[in-house]
């Protein structure tokens, strides 16, 4: 994946964050000399996975299979079993007309799907077991304040307001249907490096392209940042 493409992108979801009225944080624009300049800060966003993330689920297939990620807040995990602290998290994604995300589920995150604005936004379901593979037993999930009682492969389409509560071990993929989804994500504060098991996994992602000067900060530029946290 090109720099160029990555910056392209993030300016999209720039203009659907601003076109839905779901402004970022002013750290969405830092480049080095903000995290050189408050180091503090720059490791909490390092630490956090805080920022943005453009994905690719399958190499050059963007268009098709990929998202645009931006993470606003994340708790600190570890602190889930005293039970205090900032134990949350939240996400705005931009999902494209057609653009899936591929299946995956939590073993320990509990997280709601919000439709912040645009076109539809389907969410296909299915219960698994913790070895990831699917059961065919009915299950329920929280559209709101409705319970759905659902089989596996369910579809729920959101409308923008809407949102729907998954427990772990929901598989869930998603896209965007009529044009592009500003979508949210709420959680249970999470480590995405160790409880995000993709259905198949994901192969790691390729090195980013220098081909432009970079634009934008992104989570997979945070190890090259660490020496200045």
């Amino acid at each position: 994946m090109n720099r160029s493409f990555i910056d392209a992108r993030i300016d999209e979801m720039r203009a659907a964050c601003e076109r839905h009225g779901a402004l970022l944080p002013p750290f969405a624009l830092w480049g080095e000399a903000e995290y050189r300049d408050d180091p503090a800060a720059a490791a909490r966003i390092l630490e956090g996975g805080l920022g943005w993330n453009v994905v690719e689920f399958q190499p050059g297939r963007f268009a098709e299979a990929g998202l645009c990620v931006f993470t606003l807040r994340m708790g600190d995990w570890r602190h889930l079993n005293n039970g205090r602290g900032r134990l949350y998290g939240e996400k705005v994604l931009l999902a494209q007309d057609g653009q899936r995300t591929p299946h995956h589920y939590h073993i320990v995150k509990t997280e709601d799907i919000v439709n912040r604005g645009g076109a539809k936004f389907v969410v296909e379901l299915v219960k698994v077991d913790r070895a990831g593979a699917p059961l065919k037993e009915r299950f329920r999930v929280l559209k709101d304040v409705k319970t759905l009682d659902l089989g596996p492969g369910a579809q729920v389409a959101l409308e923008p307001g809407e949102s729907l509560t998954l427990d772990p071990f929901v598989a869930h993929a998603f896209w965007a249907k009529g044009g592009p989804t500003l979508a949210g994500e709420v959680s249970l504060a999470n480590d995405d490096r160790s409880d995000n098991y993709f259905l198949p996994p994901l192969a790691p992602p390729a090195p980013i392209a220098e081909d432009a000067p970079r634009r934008y900060i992104t989570v997979r530029d945070h190890a090259r940042l660490a020496p200045l946290a």
